[in-house]
């Protein structure tokens, strides 16, 4: 399904979309099940092997995924030929929980490379670790365009959650102004882009709001002044993922809302 056109599109979700052209498919859980498609993980790095970038090979992570086995997590030498920035390789340690997001090869390969979202990074900048529930950890991966798009979501402005200011956003909602219709958003847990809901239209979200969803909470919680100027200055903020058995996860970034 698309987007309808019958509307103006906002500035807001405009520089979203030119943020996001180049988002690539849809990302899975931490299980890769098929070749070619975008997955995320989180596990314990158990080597780093960066020599293959002496003659432009990849680099190999390799992580040991809980549940699942290890994997190795391959980084191109040539980082100007990628969508993806760079991987801080130094931040990087042997026993370092981190979260990976990239192309899957196989079950026991991925790639960071081919899109803006993909990375390997340390957990603690993926958000605190999984608090609860039945041990499983809870993934937040950004949105992509195409999951955006095919979400076709009504209302006149939008809000919107991202780790770092300018970057593909974790929870992106819209709705009415000066309305008591709910307002409508979407998340994407591991490889499900999933609907979320809170009440009181787009004014109510200003400040923070709490979604509801099909086995969750999600809370935003705006914990400082805005930070620039123009229409939709971001708002430093916390989003706090509550699951149904229990589960919780807290991330720190930036809720932006206006035109």
């Amino acid at each position: 399904m698309r987007v309808s056109l019958s509307h103006p599109v906002s500035p807001l979700l405009l520089s979203l979309a030119i943020a996001l052209a180049c988002a690539s498919c849809a990302t899975s859980r931490e299980a890769p099940s098929t070749a070619g498609g975008d997955v995320a993980i989180e596990g314990t790095v158990a080597s780093i092997d960066t020599r293959p970038w002496m003659y432009d090979g990849n680099a190999v992570v390799e992580v040991d995924v809980d549940g699942r086995g290890r994997v190795a997590v391959q980084l191109p030498a040539r980082w100007n030929l990628c969508q993806a920035a760079p991987v801080d390789v130094e931040a990087l340690a042997v026993g370092m929980r981190v979260q990976a997001v990239g192309t899957a090869g196989d079950e026991e390969r991925l790639t960071v490379c081919s899109d803006p979202g993909h990375r390997l990074q340390p957990l603690e900048a993926a958000g605190d670790a999984t608090q609860g529930g039945d041990g499983s950890a809870i993934v937040l991966v950004p949105l992509s365009a195409t999951g955006i798009e095919a979400a076709a979501l009504a209302g006149e402005l939008a809000c919107s959650f991202s780790g770092e200011a300018g970057q593909a956003p974790l929870l992106l909602a819209k709705g009415d102004v000066a309305s008591n219709t709910a307002a409508r958003g979407v998340v994407k847990v591991g490889d499900y882009v999933e609907a979320v809901a809170a009440p009181g239209g787009f004014d109510a979200m200003l400040r923070g709001a709490r979604f509801s969803g099909a086995g969750k909470t999600i809370d935003i919680e705006v914990t400082g002044a805005a930070v620039g100027g123009g229409e939709s200055p971001a708002h430093p903020a916390t989003l706090t993922y509550h699951r149904a058995d229990g589960a919780q996860r807290r991330w720190a970034g930036w809720w932006q809302c206006g035109p």
